[in-house]
Formats: structure tokens, C-alpha cells, sequence
């Protein structure tokens, strides 16, 4: 890897810094952002975001909460820009990311996926989930909180955001280029607020999508989860480092991109693209932060090539086109490239998985197993935020343990010929060949450090030795923990209630007049948490049966309920359960008869 403390300090650099709009600091962090061989892991792994992932997935009311963009898969809450309630409904227009995403994938409910009905007009996605609740989508391509006529052909009553609030929400709240959902909330009767909202006034709604598209080496606007496009579009983007575009090196990312479209194998079968991304950041996060986290997906490192430009290398292993002789060498320091007894010997890390709920996951750990034979543990951890894969962290770890475990580092200084190792060949990582076996020395290096003096006629090299880690077969891959998906759901193994009598109760009500009531009775059982919940409606009708039918609750004790004096030579049915568990079951339909003697 080339460094350019030299370059940066040149003329040309300040005047280039100068015309993007960046302080002498700003400019100085693009080129230094290489600077170590080990940054684009373990800086990553030290570069926090500004909002955390918990934040970014929750639902918020604040107006001073940075906007979020982001790339690959994410799963987002976002900022209220709308919380009102009128006729029965509650009203939410949420604001999830900043920009436009390629889509919908599916909405979350409390933590866990759901299903939702067809997307009516005036929405880029989601639909009715239940009778109370429905979840619309805008994907930010325009207005954002455009949502007239969407429920124009309900049916059941339900009302716009337009239509419910037409002089608090009007055509002139428009969210332009914001990705927005709508959630419209109903009002549950009592017994069945558990079934529909078991979080109550808590129910978390999170929208599951495809975030920002990313141009192609040819230019066109697509959705992508390549590390090497993902990161030219942050370097370039408005929104993001605001590098021109014509000062990054489209032959450089074109490579790379290639290199993280290789197809690696997987343990399951299969393949996956080698180096993928998926995160978000702040508007308010630090450049050299957000691209820290985002290098450290892939392996990569932005370097200035040797025509001003803003490239990436790494990622791969590179055969050395570069030989070093003792011929060459003026001066030579080596030391040590790790210590055995203080560095770290087990090694962990975590990347947060999409099938998991995308909460951070660990991968198993790298272990030394000839020194904790003799040592007790000393475990160093890297979390890779951004990094959606499995496999990948899994070889993400295995690149780094070679890279903080190096046999040899230290510094040459030779002749100019040391200037043909000052830039890298741009396949991979940046080597070179030292071939020096009087000073001890031969073997492939990577290049940490360069800086040079042409007047004094000397080049300064700074070198780790490396074997190579990035050969990879599904056999190296090993099982992390069960995804969220393939885990067992509960099953409601509570049987209805059993033995259910259903009887006419006579009651004097004074001289010869009588009325009828029903009763129902079920069997005891030992659970003290269940309660019979009975209801009776006008007619003979289903259990569910739901719209003009009115069901009125019968009372009573734990296993009996009575409804109260009922109209006589009516029909009645009378349904039951455990109390807000389980399907209503019909116990029967009976006709009053007041009078027995009758």
C-alpha cells in the first residue's frame, strides 16, 4: 500500500482541496487514509457511527436527529414528521431516509416481518396487515409524504392522511426526495387488543429495504451491494465526501469492483459475491469515519495515483512486480511484527446480519491453539457494522489475524529505484520483493509507508511481511448461530376450553311473568391465568361472525358466564374462549322460551 505524505503537502494537492471545498485538515484525511496497513480493518472497527443502529430502527420524535442514508439491506425506523388522531385512527407519516431507496421489501411489525395486502395507488409499497392496521410505503422519488386517494377504495371507512387532517397535512407537505411510510392505526375493542397490538401503545413499525442506488462503472443508476460501487458513490455523493467525479480514478474502482463481484463459495451451497455492503451513516458523521467502516468491509485502502486521483487497492493478493536487492538498499530496520506474549491470541468478530433482525452477530472466533496451550487468553474484538455476510466476516478475520500477526516489519531505504515501488499495481493488495539474504532478509512484503527525495537521491520504504490470506473454500467456513428465521415460533398449545354446556336459565320476574337468560359452563382447569370469556349475538350465526353483528360480553366467574334477561322467542348464539387467547368457538344457538310451562 502506497503512502503520500509527500503528495499531500504539494501544490497541486492544496489547490485541488481548495477548489472541493475541504480545510487543509479535510484534504490531508483523504490522502492519510491509508496511512496504515492495518487501518481499513481495525480502524473500521474503532470508527463508531454518530446514530446507532438501535436508534436508526427505532421510531423517533425529535427534530434535531440527523438524516440517515444508507446502502445494501437495512431495516429502518425513522423521525415522526406526523402523529395525529381523529375518528378512531391514529395517523403516523414517518420519515425513514434521507434520498430516495430503490424499495419496499417488507414491513416489520414489533421486531418480526409481516405479510401485507395489495399496494393501493399512491404508495411505492406496503398495504393493509389487519383489520387496524395498514402500512404504506413511498420510496423518496419525489414526494415523500404524498399519499392522497390511497385508501379511495377501501371500503371500510378508513381515510387518507389528506382527507382526515385537510388543513393540518396539505399538497405543500410534500417531504421531496425523503423515503417515508404511512401507518394508520385503528382502535380494537378491548379483547382483542392483545390479539393485534400485544405491545400496545409500544407497537414498533420498521420498513425493511433496498436503500440508495449506486451508478455502475458504465454509469447507469442501480441498486448494488458491491463494496467498491458503494464506496465511489459515498466519495462522490453531495451527501458524502463530495469528491469530484472526475478526480477519482474509474479504472481503480472498476478493478476493485471486480474483485468484490468474485464468486466465493459457501458452506450452505452455493455462492456470494466476495466483498458486499450493507449500513447506513449520518449526514453529521466525519468522512473519514464513514468511509473507515465502509473500507473495512472489503479490505480496501484509497490511495492517490500517480495521476492525482483518488484510487482503491487491496482486497486480493497481488504478485510482487517490484524487486528490492541488496544492490539497492542503503539502510534496513526490522523488529518483531507481533509480540507472543502480550498480542492478542483469540480473535472475534461480529457484522450485522439481515437474518438475524439485523442486530450484530458473532462469527466464530480465530483461535492460537499452540499458545493457549502454554498462555491464557488474550482476545481482541473487530465489529464490522457494515458487513451483512457471515462468510464474510468469517474471511474478514482471517485477513486480519495475518495482518496484526506479521512476522517482520520495519523500513528500508534504498536508491531511487525505490521509486518503483511507490504505487501499487492496483489488482490487490500492494507488494514488493525484497531480495536482500545478506542482510536476512528475502521474501514478499506490503508496502506500509513511502516518502522519497529525489535532490538527496534516497527513497524510504516501509514494509510488513504478509503470506498470503485471502484463499478461501467452503470448507474453511464455519456455522454461525441459527438464523431468526429458522428458529421454532411458539406454538399456542393451550387447548380450548373443554366441556362446554350451553342452558336456558328461567327467571321469575314477578306473578306469572318470567324471562330467559344463558348460561354457559366449561370445565375447570388448574391454570389460574385463564378466564372464560364468553359473548352473545341476535341470531343463529358463525363464531367470527363480524360486521352488523353485534356481540355483546356475557359475565360470570372464571369457568361460567350468564348473559343478562334476553328478549323472549328470539334466537341467540353465544361464542367463547380463554380470554384473549385463541379462536372464538361457537357454544350454540338457542331460541328463548320465558314461560317453562309453556
Amino acid at each position: 500500500m502506497a503512502i503520500f505524505t509527500y503528495l499531500a503537502s504539494t501544490a497541486w494537492w492544496a489547490a485541488f482541496s481548495s477548489s472541493i471545498g475541504l480545510s487543509t485538515a479535510a484534504a490531508n484525511a483523504v490522502i492519510a487514509i491509508g496511512q496504515s496497513v492495518t487501518w481499513s480493518l481495525a480502524a473500521g472497527a474503532l470508527s463508531r457511527q454518530n446514530v446507532s443502529r438501535q436508534a436508526v430502527m427505532a421510531t423517533l420524535t425529535q427534530t434535531d436527529t440527523p438524516r440517515i442514508r444508507a446502502y445494501g439491506r437495512n431495516l429502518l425506523g425513522g423521525q415522526r414528521a406526523f402523529f395525529e388522531a381523529q375518528s378512531g385512527r391514529l395517523h403516523q407519516i414517518v420519515v425513514s431516509h434521507h434520498g430516495a431507496v430503490d424499495g419496499l421489501i417488507r414491513v416489520w411489525i414489533d421486531s418480526e416481518p409481516v405479510t401485507t395486502g395489495s399496494t393501493p395507488a399512491g404508495a411505492d409499497g406496503g398495504g393493509r396487515i389487519n383489520r387496524y392496521l395498514a402500512v404504506l410505503f413511498r420510496r423518496g422519488a419525489g414526494n415523500g409524504g404524498d399519499y392522497e386517494g390511497v385508501f379511495a377504495a377501501d371500503g371500510l371507512g378508513w381515510r387518507d392522511i389528506h382527507q382526515a387532517f385537510p388543513t393540518i397535512w396539505t399538497s405543500a407537505h410534500r417531504l421531496e426526495n425523503q423515503a417515508t411510510f404511512y401507518a394508520v392505526f385503528g382502535d380494537p375493542a378491548d379483547e382483542d387488543l392483545q390479539e393485534f397490538f400485544p405491545k400496545g401503545p409500544q407497537t414498533m413499525v420498521q420498513v425493511e429495504v433496498r436503500a440508495s442506488r449506486v451508478r455502475d462503472m458504465l454509469g447507469a443508476l442501480v441498486y448494488s451491494e458491491n463494496a467498491a460501487l458503494c464506496i465511489r458513490d459515498y466519495l462522490i455523493h453531495p451527501d458524502g465526501w463530495r469528491i469530484p467525479a472526475a478526480m477519482v480514478d474509474d479504472d481503480a474502482f472498476g478493478r476493485f469492483a471486480a474483485i468484490c463481484a468474485q464468486p466465493v463459495p459457501l458452506l450452505a451451497g452455493g455462492t456470494e459475491a466476495r466483498y458486499r455492503l450493507s449500513g447506513h451513516y449520518s449526514l453529521d458523521d466525519a468522512p473519514k469515519d464513514v468511509a473507515a467502516r465502509m473500507l473495512a468491509t472489503c479490505d480496501g485502502q484509497v490511495y492517490q495515483t500517480p495521476e492525482g486521483k483518488v484510487g482503491i487497492l487491496g482486497g486480493a493478493w497481488s504478485e510482487p512486480d517490484v524487486t528490492i536487492t541488496a544492490d539497492d538498499i542503503m539502510e534496513l530496520s526490522v523488529e518483531d511484527g507481533f509480540d507472543p506474549f502480550t498480542d492478542f491470541n483469540v480473535l472475534k468478530g461480529t457484522f450485522t446480519s439481515p437474518a438475524h433482525s439485523y442486530q450484530p452477530t458473532e462469527v466464530p472466533e480465530m483461535r492460537d491453539a499452540a499458545d493457549l496451550a502454554v498462555q491464557g487468553e488474550r482476545v481482541d474484538q473487530i465489529e464490522v457494522d457494515m458487513c451483512p455476510s457471515g462468510s464474510q466476516m468469517q474471511r474478514l478475520l482471517k485477513i486480519m489475524w495475518a495482518k496484526r500477526r506479521r512476522d517482520i516489519r520495519g523500513t528500508l531505504t534504498t536508491n531511487l529505484v525505490g521509486l518503483k515501488a511507490r504505487f501499487p499495481k492496483g489488482d490487490g493488495i500492494h507488494t514488493i520483493r525484497v531480495r536482500a539474504p545478506e542482510f536476512g532478509v528475502d521474501g514478499v512484503f506490503e508496502v506500509t509507508s513511502h516518502r522519497f527525495s529525489v535532490p538527496d537521491g534516497w527513497c524510504e520504504i516501509g514494509i510488513a511481511s504478509l503470506t498470503d490470506p485471502y484463499p478461501w473454500d467452503a470448507s474453511m467456513e464455519r456455522p454461525i448461530p441459527t438464523a431468526t428465521g429458522d428458529l421454532p415460533k411458539p406454538v399456542d398449545v393451550t387447548p380450548p376450553p373443554a366441556g362446554a354446556s350451553l342452558t336456558q336459565v328461567h327467571v321469575r320476574i314477578s306473578g306469572d311473568t318470567y324471562g330467559g337468560k344463558l348460561q354457559l359452563t366449561v370445565n375447570p382447569v388448574q391454570r389460574n391465568d385463564l378466564r372464560l370469556e364468553a359473548q352473545v349475538a341476535v341470531g343463529d350465526v358463525a363464531a367470527d361472525a363480524a360486521g352488523s353483528v353485534t356481540w355483546t360480553a356475557m359475565i360470570g366467574d372464571r369457568f361460567v358466564a350468564e348473559t343478562g334477561i334476553l328478549q323472549n322467542e328470539q334466537t341467540y348464539t353465544v361464542r367463547y374462549r380463554w380470554r384473549g387467547q385463541g379462536n372464538w368457538q361457537k357454544a350454540g344457538a338457542v331460541t328463548i322460551v320465558a314461560n317453562p310451562n309453556v
